[in-house]
């Protein structure tokens, strides 16, 4: 998150939009018409749109409540729902204009990984490295390769860079232990696809061997990094996936104290809210309802009570959804710091071990909780 004036704006959104605008203006430069950059880059405004339209019906459908839809994310749904939208207009895309539109969704890809740490245990190494830098790097070598055939691109081309790309993913996916295996079928199904439209040259597969190879001889050469973090720790950036975030011990309403570690060995939400914050009444009747429908899933809903008008007010206004989850008080603001929190409400997923695996700026509801503690 980055402040502007008095607005929290998501880093890697904001890298987004200022990477199709870089794109825009890239593609005039080496010639692509106007009509043509619209088709390309138009696609990404259209998953935008149908992403955003999905997640309010779908919030609608959930809440009855049109205010309440507008802060809903549409968990898996609608991301599938944009797939499928830029899916079509890039089958809707001339031949030759495939090319640039490859090139511009690593190039996008890349942007967004290099602004958004993450940190997971690698293959055959046991402590865990910053995940962002290697993927951004593989992204880099992939954008270097289709630059090379962006104008002129054949099916062969497109499909073995879609593997190159899907392969980075999944590698990423287990790293940080958030991996499906049933992403394995259609990954397998891509591979044997694009060998059969086009075999790999011996060329291409020694310099994917000499890739990797490369990355191992990088990750001898920088210092381990670690992913717990400390209370007094004065990093700039918020919390990130793959890291173990600070212990806690907060009072509940009724006096009693809640700890952190205690929970280890289940899957952990950790929701900071305040109760003068639209998104965060707006996201509660969505985490109360995840939350009474889930036994082995513990939200710990912490209230900021050092950004409080009045704590009475905020402890009323939760009072109907104690019974579905933890709800602690800050009231130091000792937490919030700790977890480095510049905009509410912010969520954290931890899986039994302690470790992010999920992370939202932002209100979240039962879709997006569904998603990522599954």
């Amino acid at each position: 998150m980055i402040t502007i004036g008095p607005l929290n704006v998501r880093l890697d959104l904001l890298v987004f939009m200022v990477s199709l605008l870089g794109l825009y203006i890239g593609f005039k430069k080496i010639g692509l018409t106007e009509k043509d950059r619209d088709a390309v880059l138009g696609t990404w405004f259209a998953g935008f749109l149908a992403w955003k339209l999905s997640a309010i019906i779908i919030g609608l459908a959930s809440t009855g409540s049109l205010a309440l839809s507008l802060y809903a994310t549409g968990g898996i749904w609608s991301i599938l729902v944009a797939i499928a939208t830029i899916g079509f207009f890039v089958f809707r895309l001339a031949p030759g204009l495939r090319g640039y539109w490859l090139f511009s969704a690593l190039l996008l890809w890349f942007g967004v990984t290099i602004v958004v740490p993450k940190y997971g245990t690698l293959p055959f190494i046991a402590t865990a490295q910053p995940l962002h830098l290697y993927t951004a790097l593989l992204i880099a070598g992939l954008i270097v390769v289709t630059w090379r055939w962006m104008r002129s691109p054949s099916v062969g081309a497109l499909l073995w860079t879609t593997v190159g790309a899907f392969a980075i993913w999944l590698v990423s996916t287990y790293a940080t232990s958030t991996v499906n295996l049933l992403w394995l079928i259609p990954f397998a199904a891509l591979v044997g696809l694009a060998g059969y439209v086009a075999k790999p040259s011996r060329r291409i597969v020694q310099s994917g061997l000499g890739v990797l190879v490369a990355l191992a001889i990088i990750n001898a050469s920088l210092p381990d990094e670690t992913p717990t973090l400390v209370a007094d720790s004065s990093q700039a950036a918020g919390l990130n996936i793959g890291q173990v975030p600070p212990n806690f011990e907060l009072k509940r309403t009724d006096g009693t104290t809640l700890n952190l570690e205690d929970l280890r060995g289940e899957r952990v939400v950790v929701n900071f809210w305040a109760s003068w914050c639209p998104p965060c009444r707006a996201e509660m009747p969505d985490m109360a309802k995840f939350a009474r429908e889930q036994d082995d899933v513990t939200i710990v809903a912490v209230n900021t009570t050092t950004s409080e008008r009045d704590v009475d007010e905020a402890r009323s206004f939760v009072a109907p959804y104690e019974d579905a989850f933890q709800v602690v008080y800050d009231e130091d603001g000792a937490v919030g710091n700790a977890y480095r929190i510049q905009a509410m409400p912010t969520t954290y997923v931890l899986d039994e071990n302690g470790v992010i695996v999920a992370k939202q700026f932002g209100a979240i509801d039962k879709a997006w909780l569904d998603t990522k503690t599954n």
